[in-house]
């Protein structure tokens, strides 16, 4: 499921020069009201008080609870300077022109794991690939998991190739290891309901 190691492919570790700030207790509490109606299975109530962006905050949560459930170790937003992209990425931008090597003053994933990789949450499958292009080119190995089958630019170009660093998942293709572990078909079900709610709620 996960990584066999990016040592083995001569890729440098990094280490963040620091972890993004909790959110205030104020945002901290209108989130976490919308997060637990949801897992306590009060669809009906969740479809009354949700805000725009709640799937997606909902499924963090929901790879939060596999990652703990399956013993990964992790640490929840890092923060990563710039450093000069990866060839491989600035070669692959060079050759197809609707595509531009955007780069930023800083990276912020989601998670780090002890060996350095990356990990990165969103709904989309096309935005899991503009992911895969945007962190890639910055990040040791990177996965960039997903759970909302659809298409774009960017899964049209990148679905073919096979990226020397990084992937992207369907989380689907987590559930095994997550049913062989107490608890785990409950947060299976849990992903399998939140996949319903794609075109009910934000």
């Amino acid at each position: 499921m996960f990584f066999s190691g990016f040592q083995d492919q001569g890729c440098k570790k990094r280490e963040p020069i620091q972890f993004s700030e909790p959110p205030t207790p104020k945002n901290k509490n209108k989130w976490d009201k919308i997060i637990d109606t949801f897992m306590e299975g009060r669809i009906d109530e969740l479809k009354q008080i949700y805000r725009t962006g709640a799937r997606g905050r909902i499924f963090e949560e929901l790879v939060k609870e596999a990652l703990d459930l399956l013993g990964i170790n992790y640490k929840p937003e890092p923060v990563f300077k710039h450093v000069k992209p990866d060839p491989w990425y600035v070669t692959l931008s060079a050759k197809h022109k609707d595509l531009k090597l955007r780069t930023h003053d800083f990276y912020n994933p989601d998670y780090l794991l002890p060996d350095g990789s990356w990990i990165e949450v969103t709904l989309s499958e096309n935005t899991a690939f503009q992911k895969l292009f945007r962190y890639g080119h910055q990040a040791p190995f990177l996965k960039v998991v997903w759970i909302d089958e659809d298409t774009g630019l960017h899964k049209t170009i990148f679905q073919d190739f096979e990226f020397p660093n990084a992937e992207v998942q369907n989380i689907q293709d987590w559930f095994p290891d997550l049913l062989s572990v107490s608890n785990g078909k409950e947060l299976v079900d849990r992903f399998e309901e939140l996949k319903k709610l794609k075109h009910v709620i934000g």
